[in-house]
């Protein structure tokens, strides 16, 4: 499960509601890098997230961080204290809500919301991929968008070779669904027969084309030669 938090600098005073805890926001490095660990008072524990060390005013996502000891309010550890203080919440339910943080450097206003994220079976093979590859797991992302456009340009160029080379007999929709059902590689097999039947029906030029022979040949060459000799 994720969540998108937003924080707001200049919250008004008036209106906060009842302080329910203390909180304490920690700047932390890993090694996932480094990320914000806001840690709020509950039940004589801390709950709370991780998030990237974004700019206040823009949406980060974060990640539901498990209880920890209430020593973190005041005990460092390997984290830098960012801001601490007293909590409310404004509003609340159960995808998310807002809260207030009364702190040394003023009030601000958090907002989190849950996003429905990737299942434990899908991470996990996500995460597997990546190590059967040897890959560093922050490439997941740009990997996944790389995987999907190679797929579509790939079925664009075989549904285009299909329509010229079968015209209306070229089932578009049925090789559309047949080719959703493959690995990225066996659509590259089903390309790789219709470029062969293309160029088959239309022969691709020589790169080169041979210069003539006899007279007329030799004369132009010796023309051309003299030419560039007098320029």
């Amino acid at each position: 499960m994720f969540w998108k938090i937003r924080m707001d600098d200049g919250l008004e005073a008036s209106g906060l509601g009842e302080r329910e805890g203390r909180f304490v926001l920690h700047r932390h490095r890993d090694g996932l890098g480094e990320h914000l660990d806001l840690r709020l008072e509950c039940d004589g524990y801390l709950l709370g997230w991780r998030m990237a060390p974004g700019v206040d005013g823009e949406e980060q996502f974060a990640s539901e961080k498990g209880p920890h000891p209430v020593r973190w309010l005041d005990e460092e550890e390997a984290a830098v204290v960012v801001d601490r203080g007293v909590y409310g919440w404004l509003e609340r339910d159960g995808d998310g809500g807002s809260l207030f943080l009364e702190g040394e450097k003023g009030l601000r206003r958090v907002v989190v919301s849950r996003v429905d994220g990737l299942t434990v079976e899908v991470a996990c093979g996500i995460e597997k991929a990546l190590r059967d590859l040897e890959l560093p797991m922050g490439e997941a992302g740009a990997l996944i968008v790389d995987g999907v456009v190679s797929r579509r340009r790939a079925v664009e160029r075989l549904c285009g070779l299909g329509r010229e080379l079968d015209g209306g007999d070229f089932e578009e929709e049925t090789w559309r669904k047949t080719l959703g059902l493959l690995s990225l590689e066996e659509i590259h097999g089903q390309l790789r027969a219709f470029e062969s039947r293309f160029d088959a029906k239309y022969p691709p030029a020589p790169v080169s084309i041979p210069e003539g022979l006899g007279d007329e040949g030799e004369a132009s060459r010796s023309d051309a030669a003299l030419s560039i000799v007098r320029g």
